[in-house]
C-alpha cells in the first residue's frame, strides 16, 4: 500500500511532554506531633507514654495511608 505525500505537506510538530505532579491527599502529609516529656514520677512517664503510643499510631496510620494512596495511584 502506497500514500501520497507531498513535500509541501510539511509535519505537525507533536506537542511537548508535560509534566504532571500528582500529590497525596494533604491529610496524610501533615507533620507528626511529638510531645515533649515534661514528667518528674514514674507516674507522668506512664502518661506520656501512652500519649506518645497515641502520636505513634496516628504517624503510623498516615504513613499506611501514604502507601495505599501511592499502590492505588501508581499507573496513573
Amino acid at each position: 500500500m502506497m500514500f501520497a505525500v507531498s513535500c509541501a505537506e510539511k509535519p505537525k510538530p507533536l506537542p511537548a511532554a508535560q509534566l504532571i505532579y500528582v500529590y497525596p491527599p494533604a491529610a496524610l502529609l501533615q507533620q507528626c506531633k511529638q510531645t515533649p516529656f515534661a514528667g518528674e514520677t514514674f507516674g507522668d512517664a506512664v502518661m506520656a507514654l501512652q500519649v506518645t503510643q497515641n502520636e505513634l499510631d496516628i504517624c503510623a496510620s498516615r504513613i499506611d495511608g501514604l502507601i495505599k494512596w501511592q499502590r492505588d495511584n501508581a499507573g496513573k
